[in-house]
């Protein structure tokens, strides 16, 4: 899917955020300025939450309420695998009754759960991104 600034990429997030339920794991793959925040702002949003969502770069995890709870990761700080275990992070990408979205998701491959829905994003150009995902 090809967006075309962030009102277009919060829409295919907002769509997909919609279709999400309790236990979904959703992993953000991509670089900085990406877009990744922005597209789980539309998931949350179409989680029907109202919470403003703010990159939770500094502190690793926010939760938002919507329909159920939802979990946003950064892992961008992340350099170890032992971090994801100390900071308590393995326990939040096995969900059982919220979804958990995370960005920098390749900084955790190895623990993401079977059945994780992984969205890739790419910059076309300043105003323009590639979307792609594996359900």
């Amino acid at each position: 899917m090809i967006t075309k600034g962030e009102e277009e990429t919060m829409e295919v997030g907002y769509s997909l955020g919609e279709k999400l339920r309790a236990g979904d794991v959703v992993a953000v793959y991509g670089g900085f300025g990406v877009g990744k925040t922005v597209f789980i702002k539309g998931i949350v949003k179409g989680l029907g939450s109202r919470d403003v969502v703010k990159s939770p770069s500094f502190v690793f995890v926010n939760k938002y309420q919507g329909k159920l709870d939802i979990f946003h990761i950064d892992l961008y700080r992340v350099k170890k695998m032992e971090e994801v275990f100390s900071l308590g992070i393995y326990e939040l990408v096995h969900p059982l009754n919220w979804v958990t979205l995370i960005e920098w998701a390749d900084r955790a491959e190895e623990i993401l759960p079977e059945g994780t829905i992984r969205v890739w994003m790419k910059i076309v150009n300043p105003i323009t991104r590639e979307i792609r995902w594996k359900l």
